[in-house]
């Protein structure tokens, strides 16, 4: 088998890493969870073969750090170790494909890692654990596999195949999407070898170590009526038509949140053929392919009906990194100027971005909206998304209290993402999700009943009318606010009341 030499010794590639390192340090000290990041953590409080919106392995990593003492600091150990490995595998990948790669750089880093730093959403996976932080990493390893499997001239050995079928296995207890690597796997080897893979053993035990590596998910499945296989087709085949605006925001948002620059340079990537590498019949650009865009087209698509969210598409996004630098590099010396410029632009919002979102963001509460009350219509919600990443571990403390103080026998909220880190932050607490979809919550907490004697917690930002009608409860008594204070302003309330006298 032909292997290239790997140099970690290069000092641009500690550059970058250890400048998106310190980056996501200062985000884990000063921003709370994210709804994500505490549902995730509550996989790992609630230990489980599986989970009924995704598969378990987040939880499983995280559950270490939650019997160490589950800071919000301990929480981002996992994604910020796993940001790190996705760019040491980026090193590996580019080198693969695109050796001479190594030797460009620009402001003092190599030009791949560069635009991994540039890159907003594999920031933020960078700091938050997700399912698709975790597939950012391994779809880096199971390309370098691929592109080694399919090398002419060497013969492939057990142990190869053994490690992309552990690759794929881990990817497929990370999320669903998965599949959409083995896809990408699949498509490589059809075009290096055509049906001739299909009669060879190695693949076929790739596919059993895998499949034995996503047992638990359908063990899980079996006892739960395949609960979360149902839920994952019904997601996906959204609440409404398709259309096509919806799809055209989804994309100018990838393009902001992966880099102005990354269209450009695959244009680049994809017009200049790399240098010739002893592989059967399949180019750098077709094993990039194959891998990225499945996945890109796949949320593009599921984006028309409004069920996609951005960092569902970072991994892909991240798969075409390699050829992007290639393209950027074979541009450099005619369109120096054009290509900096862009660079520089996309530098500096990144920065901007960061800055706000550190700072709380830009929309404090203002005159009647600091002291609005749930429901308040007149009084219109301030309209600022960094809000969600500040006050909910006070929240959920003061909730706590509250609820021991009035004999509350559960907490409760309007939906999951407030649920998150209300019980995150609250455990071991009960939450109950007043407007219950029989999601996650509903398996761990039950759904409300009739003697419960319910501490409800309102949030400024996503404020709800007191659940007061025929079937919800008979009275809500209003407790009091709880201001959220970032930097010297009030960016947010939330407000407590007791609700007794469920009727289902």
């Amino acid at each position: 088998m032909v292997t290239l030499p790997l140099n970690f010794n290069q000092a641009s590639i500690w550059r970058a890493l250890g400048a998106g390192a310190l980056l996501h340090l200062i985000f884990a000290l000063c921003l709370g969870l994210s709804p994500d990041e505490a549902h995730y953590a509550l996989y790992a409080w609630h230990l489980d073969w599986s989970y009924y919106d995704h598969p378990p392995l987040v939880g499983w990593l995280q559950w270490p750090f939650v019997q160490m003492g589950a800071t919000d600091l301990l929480l981002r150990i996992c994604p910020m170790l796993s940001w790190v490995l996705t760019g040491l595998g980026l090193v590996v990948l580019s080198d693969t494909l695109f050796p001479a790669l190594r030797h460009f750089q620009w402001w003092g880093m190599r030009i791949d890692l560069l635009l991994y730093l540039l890159s907003p959403l594999p920031h933020l996976l960078g700091f938050a654990w997700v399912p698709d932080t975790l597939l950012m990493l391994l779809i880096t390893g199971v390309m370098v596999l691929t592109w080694r499997l399919c090398q002419a001239q060497s013969t492939t050995t057990a142990a190869q195949w053994i490690a992309l079928g552990l690759a794929l296995g881990l990817a497929g207890l990370s999320k669903y999407t998965a599949v959409l690597l083995a896809l990408g796997v699949a498509l490589c080897l059809f075009q290096a070898y055509g049906f001739k893979w299909l009669r060879q053993t190695g693949p076929w035990l790739a596919v059993l170590i895998a499949l034995l590596c996503v047992t638990p998910v359908f063990f899980w499945n079996l006892q739960h009526d395949w609960a979360s296989f149902t839920y994952q087709i019904n997601h996906a085949k959204g609440a409404g038509t398709w259309s096509a605006l919806k799809a055209l925001a989804y994309i100018l948002t990838l393009w902001l949140a992966l880099g102005l620059i990354l269209p450009f340079a695959l244009a680049g990537g994809f017009a200049k053929s790399a240098p010739a590498l002893p592989t059967q019949g399949l180019s750098a650009q077709q094993l990039t392919l194959y891998f990225a865009a499945p996945g890109l087209l796949l949320f593009v698509f599921l984006s028309g009906k409004g069920s996609t969210l951005p960092h569902w598409s970072t991994p892909f996004g991240v798969a075409f990194i390699p050829l992007a630098a290639w393209g950027l590099s074979q541009k450099w010396i005619s369109q120096s100027r054009i290509q900096r410029a862009i660079l520089n632009l996309q530098g500096l919002l990144l920065l901007a971005f960061f800055s706000v979102m550190v700072r709380g963001g830009l929309s404090p509460e203002i005159g009647a909206q600091r002291t609005s009350l749930p429901g308040q219509k007149e009084v219109p919600a301030v309209k600022n998304p960094f809000a969600d990443l500040f006050g909910w571990e006070p929240a959920a403390q003061r909730a706590a209290q509250l609820a021991a103080q009035h004999g509350a026998t559960t907490l409760g909220v309007m939906n999951w993402t407030m649920a998150s880190r209300i019980a995150w932050y609250a455990r071991p607490w009960p939450v109950k999700v007043i407007y219950s979809h029989q999601d996650q919550f509903d398996r761990w907490f039950g759904s409300v009943q009739a003697e419960d004697k319910v501490l409800w917690v309102d949030w400024s930002v996503m404020s709800y009318s007191p659940p007061v009608a025929q079937h919800e409860f008979t009275k809500c008594e209003y407790l009091e606010p709880l201001a959220i204070w970032v930097w010297g302003r009030q960016i947010a309330h939330f407000n407590y009341s007791i609700c007794t006298g469920w009727k289902s």
